[in-house]
């Protein structure tokens, strides 16, 4: 930005040595080319106060941006006061009118307008200052500040004696033209070089004010940037988190697909076998046998779905609720304004001589341990591999309930098959087959039961394994944040002694 103005600067002070400027008199003043040379120094510095150019900010921290906005005034203030300041050295300078008092009448009131500001505005931003960012940027400015004020009461008054002199000289040569020997006689060489020094103390004074208020809006927007960038990861997360809970759901379903498919399978395939056992026990005439198959026909064509309907139902509301249990909410119980990365920004954006350091080497530390993604997908992946070993052991069941099924047509039949010669034993093998097929039957209640209460059992139990495996990892987030506040503080404080 200040590129084009040290350009044009320069192509003046051409100008201005060719034309032997001479503080308000008609006569050649030694040394004036150093001046020039250090005002332009010093304008040039002045105009890079406020070469910063702050990005808007991303983050919800309040304070961020009211310092931002504060020291960004700052810069402004100086980068238009300075210049106009050096501005009026330089054009009273270059002056050779003979108003002596009109050309240094403005020098002291951008000078004046200088100080006030200093002594006045500059104050309440200050105040404010250290009240959003602490007392490391007040003593900062503060005494940049000084510094400045030090280097324009000098000047002012190396100026005021150079008008005393230059008003001598017009005197003694009693409104006529000043000669070359009243100005060696009164503006001495080291007079003018005086003011050249001046120039150049206060110039090189403002690179330091440069670098306060340049590093603590880096600070800020840096402060900013991690803030920003810890909001979007933790969407981040919630994010995957969702998607590993909706993935955790899709795929426990699926398990359940599986036993569903199995018992509906197992309803179907032996339909025929029931019907050609119904017609056997009518042919034997015998009517218990009758009665035990009627029984076991009704666990296929009513117990048997209503247990899967009732199974399903409780497995479809576990598995949505486990799906939706984590994030468990974790209180660290972090103290008001005591949050760790409030507390990171809050030692970075102070601007004190380990800021930087201890932002670094906390920032990834706590970046990992607020953000716990990895936690729900590990705990939701430990539960699938149990509640797969839950589906192996329900289709286990199923199986053992076909062992049941599977033997009603074939035993049925192998009263039919009596010899001739010992038919009256047909209905005492038919009894004996109802009496076997009846026990068989009473006992489904009890193993039915047994399917729902096992995966019953086994949900409830995930629940509690997935509250342990969460709030397992938290803890050991929770230790290393019980100290890790007062960490932080103590480096800002000692840096690496800490």
């Amino acid at each position: 930005m200040y590129a084009f103005v040290v350009s044009v600067a320069l192509a003046c002070l051409a100008q201005v040595v060719h034309s032997s400027p001479d503080f308000g008199i008609q006569a050649s003043v030694a040394g004036k080319d150093a001046v020039l040379e250090w005002a332009l120094v010093a304008k040039t510095n002045f105009l890079r106060v406020d070469d910063y150019i702050m990005p808007a900010q991303k983050s919800d921290i309040g304070k961020l941006g009211d310092a931002a906005i504060i020291l960004s005034g700052i810069a402004l203030q100086v980068n238009n006061l300075g210049p106009a300041l050096i501005d009026t050295i330089t054009t009273a300078t270059d002056d050779d009118s003979g108003d002596i008092a009109g050309a240094y009448a403005q020098i002291n009131f951008a000078r004046i307008m200088f100080e006030d500001y200093i002594s006045n505005t500059l104050l309440v931003q200050i105040q404010s200052i250290e009240a959003l960012l602490g007392f490391h940027i007040r003593d900062q400015l503060n005494d940049d500040f000084f510094h400045i004020t030090a280097r324009l009461v000098k000047l002012n008054e190396t100026l005021v004696t150079l008008q005393k002199a230059v008003e001598d000289a017009q005197a003694a040569a009693g409104g006529g033209i000043v000669s070359n020997d009243l100005v060696k006689q009164f503006v001495t060489p080291d007079l003018v070089a005086q003011l050249a020094r001046h120039l150049g103390l206060l110039a090189h004074r403002i690179p330091v004010l440069i670098y306060t208020l340049t590093s603590s809006l880096e600070n800020i927007q840096q402060a900013d940037d991690y803030f920003y960038g810890l909001m979007e990861d933790t969407t981040r997360v919630l994010d995957e988190i969702g998607q590993t809970a909706s993935d955790f759901y899709n795929d426990a379903m699926a398990y359940s697909t599986e036993v569903e498919t199995a018992m509906n399978n197992l309803i179907d395939n032996y339909e025929d076998d029931f019907t050609r056992a119904t017609a056997t026990a009518q042919t034997l005439n015998v009517a218990d046998l009758t009665t035990a198959i009627s029984g076991f026909s009704t666990v296929r064509d009513t117990k048997l779905d209503a247990k899967l309907q009732e199974y399903m139902a409780l497995y479809q509301s576990k598995i949505d609720e486990l799906s939706k249990l984590l994030p468990i909410e974790t209180n660290f119980f972090f103290d008001t304004n005591e949050h760790p990365a409030g507390v990171l920004v809050d030692v970075l954006i102070a601007n004190g001589p380990w800021s930087r350091f201890c932002f670094w080497k906390y920032s990834a530390v706590l970046h990992n341990l607020l953000l716990v993604s990895n936690y729900a997908s590990e705990c939701l992946d430990r539960e699938l591999d149990r509640l797969q070993t839950l589906q192996e052991a329900l289709l286990i069941e199923i199986e053992l309930i076909e062992f049941d099924l599977e033997i009603i047509d074939p035993y049925s039949t192998a009263c039919s098959f009596v010899p001739a010669g010992a038919t009256s034993r047909t209905a005492e093998c038919a009894n004996a087959l109802s009496s076997y097929f009846l026990t068989m039957s009473n006992a489904y209640d009890t193993k039915l039961a047994a399917f729902v209460k096992l995966a019953e059992i086994e949900l409830k139990a995930a629940k509690e394994r997935l509250s342990v495996c969460w709030m397992t990892r938290m803890q050991q987030s929770f230790v290393a944040f019980q100290n890790i506040v007062g960490d932080i503080v103590a480096c800002g404080e000692s840096g690496p002694l800490a």
